[in-house]
């Protein structure tokens, strides 16, 4: 679909940055960075840290878009086809989260491009979740799924990895972290994460804790006999270990340079999710024309009934009367209008903004 030239201007600017395997004082520095945008939204997650403004920029981040660039960029976040795992559910709801945070215009054109995710979501069959980032580990490592694993981490993406060892067959599945899951461990066992060291050797340990975990000294661990796997952002270890090792950013790299058929998906998704985008935002456009007959309408009246005020009461300054009236108006159709743009649904709007007419 071409974008069509009648679409309004979009009033949003991404600055972007990756903070995929980087140590902790790089993603301290971009965190600072980031909040800077104190009229933004900032989309936080365990490969990338966005803020999404109304407003130009000049910060120093290492990429930046505007207008639909961005819009599109966004909708491409929220669907998961920047994550390591190729539409990864958590996403979605980080970026919903972030934007309901965010300025009134960026929570509008937000709307417009979750709207559009979840509509690539429900056409796609996204198969993988975290704990795949396993699999792909032990395959660019050449590492077998058998014997012992030690997972950091009690999380989300812990739980995951642990959940897909035992899968995939290791023959036990230990999980450390500072305080003991809320919810027991599918046939896995929890230890305590300070004092590993004293533990007996793993044939595979995965790092998967959370952004606020300080890094871990290889020295701490017990040894990794085939492979260390780092997935935090920021690093999880830190040291020189003996076994081979891996981090989430070898997996990336691994994907776009081995794996042409997985570049070529996230390229044909990209393209889908924009259209989708594009689609939503031409119902916007036609919605937006009969919220601002909506509106005109409302003014109507409010023009005629500050008319009626200033004969009936003439006591009652023009200026005070225009300002109340004004101010009630906007607070009684502010809500329903602006979920009215952003449900994309002309007919209603059009039904809505009939209500207010004069013609019959």
């Amino acid at each position: 679909m071409a974008f069509s030239a009648a679409l309004p201007e979009i009033p949003l600017q991404a600055c972007c940055w990756s903070t995929v395997s980087l140590p902790h004082a790089r993603v301290a520095e971009i965190g600072r960075l980031a909040t800077a945008h104190t009229n933004a939204a900032l989309v936080v997650s365990c490969q990338r840290l966005e803020a999404y403004s109304p407003e130009p920029c000049d910060c120093p981040a290492s990429g930046r878009l505007e207008g639909t660039a961005a819009l599109f960029h966004l909708a491409e976040v929220a669907a998961g086809l920047h994550s390591v795992v190729l539409g990864e559910r958590e996403i979605l709801g980080q970026v919903r989260r972030a934007l309901a945070k965010g300025p009134v215009p960026v929570r509008g054109l937000g709307d417009i491009a979750v709207s559009a995710a979840r509509d690539l979501r429900r056409e796609t069959r996204f198969e993988s979740h975290a704990g795949h980032l396993l699999d792909r580990a032990l395959k660019v490592g050449g590492v077998p799924a058998a014997g012992r694993i030690l997972v950091l981490g009690t999380g989300q993406l812990g739980r995951l990895v642990a959940g897909r060892a035992t899968e995939l067959g290791f023959s036990e599945v230990v999980v450390a972290g500072r305080a003991a899951p809320a919810s027991p461990l599918r046939s896995a066992v929890f230890v305590q994460l300070p004092g590993l060291g004293g533990l007996e050797p793993f044939d595979v340990i995965v790092g998967c804790l959370g952004s606020n975990a300080p890094e871990v000294p290889v020295e701490a661990l017990p040894p990794a006999r085939r492979l260390l796997l780092d997935l935090g952002t920021p690093r999880n270890f830190a040291g020189l270990p003996q076994a081979p090792s891996l981090m989430l950013a070898d997996l990336l790299a691994e994907e776009q340079c081995e794996r042409p058929h997985a570049t070529r998906r996230r390229g044909a998704l990209r393209a889908r999710v924009r259209t989708l985008v594009e689609q939503r935002l031409e119902r916007f456009a036609a919605t937006g024309a009969a919220v601002t007959e909506l509106r005109m309408e409302a003014e109507r009246i409010r023009q005629a009934e500050l008319a009626r005020i200033r004969r009936l009461h003439p006591g009652i300054p023009a200026d005070a009367a225009e300002s109340i009236t004004r101010s009630l108006v906007n607070q009684l159709l502010h809500r329903p209008t602006g979920r009215l743009r952003a449900s994309g649904d002309a007919w209603l709007a059009r039904s809505v903004a009939g209500l207010f007419s004069e013609r019959p």
